[in-house]
């Protein structure tokens, strides 16, 4: 099964070395926008949220898959 990796941007850039084995670009890309929502939720829960922030998935051989915004992530309405 694929390795991807989650490299979290935010007010700190974390880079994800151990990864997670996942099925599938599609399975790896869901699971970044659920993280990225339960991330929202926690700024959200200490009174602030930047929309900017970012989830980026890449494969094991360093391809990237693709990009998570928190604001791509949440639906915000009002």
């Amino acid at each position: 099964m694929p390795r991807y990796f989650f490299h979290l941007f935010n007010d700190e850039t974390t880079i994800d070395h151990e990864g997670q084995e996942l099925p599938n670009d599609a399975a790896a890309f869901l699971e970044a926008t659920k993280c990225a929502r339960a991330m929202a939720a926690e700024s959200v829960a200490k009174g602030h949220l930047i929309l900017d922030h970012r989830i980026e998935v890449t494969s094991s051989e360093g391809r990237k898959v693709g990009t998570v915004y928190f604001r791509d992530a949440v639906k915000v309405e009002g």
